[in-house]
């Protein structure tokens, strides 16, 4: 799907993060997404955790919207939960990672509204 397709369309199941990114760098979070979605990633509630998780005080990462975070193939991974989600705003889910105990930028995998198959939430309450 072109910029301008992904641009204009009220039913993205995925969407790159900006919203109006290059087709390059769509293509690359796109690409990116699938390749994490593929893996059988165990997440880990931002509730239940200490003071800080991958260096990072608790209160920055709940203020940024994230819900869960994990470590699996090399990587820490975050996974955010917009309050405002569906057109006209993103979908509800929003992910990224960066390379295990590194202080290196964040890369944003974009936002996409169906959790895969081969992802496991705690339960709730967990």
């Amino acid at each position: 799907m072109s910029q301008a397709e992904r641009m204009n369309s009220a039913s993205n199941a995925w969407e790159a993060d900006p919203w109006d990114a290059s087709d390059v760098v769509a293509e690359a979070q796109l690409t990116g997404f699938r390749e994490r979605a593929a893996k059988a990633i165990e997440w880990a509630s931002m509730r239940n955790t200490g003071a800080s998780v991958f260096s990072i005080e608790i209160e920055k990462l709940l203020g940024a919207d994230v819900a869960f975070f994990a470590t699996h193939d090399g990587e820490e991974l975050l996974l955010m939960q917009s309050v405002w989600h569906g057109f006209p705003d993103p979908p509800e889910w929003r992910l990224a990672t960066r390379a295990n105990g590194s202080d290196d930028q964040w890369s944003s995998w974009g936002h996409f509204s169906e959790m895969p198959d081969n992802w496991q939430l705690p339960q709730s309450g967990s």
